[in-house]
């Protein structure tokens, strides 16, 4: 019988190979779009290369291509090593592993082609989300039945978050792309209800915090409990206290802070109290982990191999950046602070840190780990470059980010030379705060750096795991089946009996998720205010089916305007004189609504009463605007831009 270390190892091997090509593909990408950022006209009269393209297909390459398959790849190492138990149906494993990819590859090309759904984080066209899902069951059914099949009660905190985190997984692609989400209603209900409106709004708030929180963060940590006591030598790793609480308490919260990026827009107030409650709450899970794991690492460091001290330095950088994000959050949530952070740079630092901070420093401590050892003065410099640039990148973007965001809200807040800066001409003194102070040009350079410093990653692992001459020897002789755990302060232990069994994980899990979803989502739904459509609706959002505002709609959000534009105005002083303040009604007829991600430029949501549109605005957006940062959109056909302009024209 194979040896449970040997049986996952080509599904984890193949996982990691995908997860580093799709890391270059995203972080070169994204490098790119800050780059155009700066220099709008750089690359322009080709759509797939587009910032409103390109810069959400580098996010769906990074989260998904990257940080899902990487993270699912690591699970496949680790359950074996963790049960004692060889992988359940591995062919089934790699059917999987082929059906994600390609779904992962197809919807970021379709991104790129300009068929985005036009949802952050859930772009993918209907074909691409079902290969996903397809694989994603074929990946559930493989490792859930794997940790079934142990049967002793003492298992690690790693196997708990691993199981949660792929039950999530499903869970959240399933509910959070309307298509299928509209398929099960049809099923159940004759005439079902449909997500519309501000409700849509909700539906990505979830969907963002869940796929945060229930997905990447489980299942980072959970990699950290596997990857941590190997490091430092410990043979027995069982639960502690903080471990528990960590587990119960990272996802849910996590989830409930899906209003954390709504602050005063129009969703329920009561919802955005929540988002707040629970946005404070999460500063305990987390904490708690850190804590928790590095004492299971304090007083050990010293027995850590010449190897494995790349994959401890990513350790802690990852504790750092993970301890980090939940302040940011909050940041965004409470009332105070979130209407001057809201929609500006702050969202994109949060974004940053999602995609190439915590998790992916994690994913770098798997991989310099489990690859062959390299121990030469050249790969040990070649770690420590790509660990020095990941920070240095890091820091620059990120920091840039946060303080241009601040900048922003303030200029907003306080107004600009002609007492408007967010709107019109006025905008003119946003674009000089990113400008006058370096913000875009230290974004742009801290993800340059990130892109060289991944390139030196991918290098690194394509000589150790794919180039190496005893790679297959390395791989399958692992000398630490750990099937147990951490050695433990016995007043911090937990017994056997208080710990979460693998079918009251599964089913808490699985409760825990459609509560969340039922609360956030559904529940708010029902409210007649969102459903009800105001005047402004059914005057200047109604769009009917093939006509020219319709039509102009759909390339708005295939062209990925609301990463750059919102359509929201909010009751507070940096939106005065955007107009009416938006209400929940005023979004009744649209699926989805487009709220939008940050200001990059002008809000738009009556931008037809502040004047006409015209067509030389989008194909020469500087000709009377020399601040603009707006791509040219004269690759598109003279009937989209005709349309483009004429649903433009409509928002009053």
């Amino acid at each position: 019988m194979a040896q449970p270390a040997a049986s996952s190892q080509s599904v984890a091997r193949h996982h990691l190979a995908a997860s580093l090509g799709f890391l270059i593909v995203g972080v070169t990408m994204l490098a790119l779009a800050s780059v155009q950022y700066v220099s709008p006209d750089l690359l322009s009269g080709w759509g797939p290369i587009s910032y409103g393209r390109l810069r959400p297909a580098a996010v769906h390459f990074l989260l998904y291509g990257w940080l899902t398959l990487g993270l699912i790849g690591a699970i496949y190492y680790a359950v074996p090593r963790l049960t004692g138990e060889n992988l359940t149906d591995p062919l089934i494993a790699r059917i999987g592993f082929i059906l994600m990819s390609i779904g992962y590859a197809l919807g970021g090309i379709a991104i790129l082609a300009g068929l985005s759904e036009g949802i952050r984080y859930l772009e993918a066209p209907p074909l691409a989300d079902i290969i996903v899902l397809l694989g994603m069951v074929a990946m559930l059914h493989s490792v859930a039945r794997t940790l079934a099949r142990r049967n002793d009660r003492q298992r690690s905190p790693a196997e708990w978050f691993m199981l949660a985190a792929i039950i999530w997984l499903v869970g959240l692609h399933f509910i959070g792309n309307l298509s299928m989400l509209s398929l099960l209603a049809t099923l159940v209900w004759s005439q079902p209800p449909v997500l519309h409106g501000i409700n849509t709004a909700l539906l990505a708030g979830f969907y963002r915090a869940g796929i945060i929180g229930m997905w990447l963060a489980t299942a980072g940590v959970g990699v950290v409990y596997f990857v941590v006591p190997r490091l430092v030598g410990l043979t027995r790793f069982r639960a502690t206290r903080m471990s528990v609480v960590g587990f119960w308490g990272l996802g849910i919260a996590w989830a409930f802070t899906a209003t954390a990026e709504l602050t005063f827009t129009p969703v329920p107030d009561w919802l955005e109290t929540i988002g707040v409650m629970f946005s404070m709450a999460l500063l305990l899970p987390v904490a708690t982990i850190i804590v928790d794991i590095h004492n299971a690492a304090r007083g050990r460091l010293g027995v850590v191999a010449d190897k494995d001290r790349a994959s401890l330095r990513f350790v802690y950088l990852g504790l750092v950046l993970f301890g980090a994000m939940p302040v940011l959050n909050l940041m965004q949530a409470l009332r105070a602070s979130g209407g001057l952070v809201g929609f500006t740079d702050w969202v994109y630092a949060m974004e940053v840190l999602v995609l190439l901070g915590a998790f992916s420093a994690w994913l770098f401590a798997y991989i310099y780990h489990v690859a062959p050892p390299m121990v030469t003065r050249d790969a040990r410099r070649v770690q420590l470059w790509h660990l020095w640039l990941t920070i240095d990148g890091l820091a620059i973007a990120v920091l840039a980010m946060i303080t241009g965001g601040l900048v922003v809200g303030a200029t907003w807040a306080g107004g600009g030379a002609d007492g408007l800066a967010s709107v019109g001409d006025g905008f003119e003194s946003t674009a000089d705060a990113m400008w006058n102070y370096g913000f875009a040009i230290a974004r742009m350079v801290g993800l340059m750096l990130l892109a060289v410093a991944q390139a030196l990653l991918f290098a690194y692992a394509t000589v150790a795991w794919f180039l190496a001459e005893d790679r297959d020897t390395v791989l399958t002789i692992d000398p630490v089946l750990d099937a147990g755990g951490q050695e433990v302060n016995e007043e911090l232990e937990v017994a056997a009996a208080a710990e979460p069994g693998w079918l009251r994980i599964g089913s808490l899990a699985l409760v825990a998720g459609i509560g969340v979803f039922l609360m956030v989502v559904l529940l708010p739904a029902q409210e007649a205010e969102s459903a009800q459509p105001t005047i402004l609706a059914d005057e200047s959002r109604l769009f009917v089916e093939e006509s020219d505002a319709a039509i102009g709609r759909d390339i708005y959000l295939s062209e990925g305007c609301s990463y750059c534009h919102t359509q929201v105005v909010r009751p507070i002083v940096t939106d005065v004189g955007l107009g009416p303040v938006s209400q929940p009604g005023d979004y009744a007829h649209e699926q989805p609504v487009l709220l939008g991600v940050a200001r990059m430029g002008p809000d738009l949501m009556h931008v037809a009463g502040r004047g006409a549109v015209f067509v030389e605005q989008l194909t020469e957006p500087r000709a009377d605007r020399p601040w603009s940062t707006m791509p040219s959109y004269e690759y598109l056909s003279e009937a989209d831009l005709a349309a483009l302009v004429s649903y433009l024209n409509g928002l009053r």
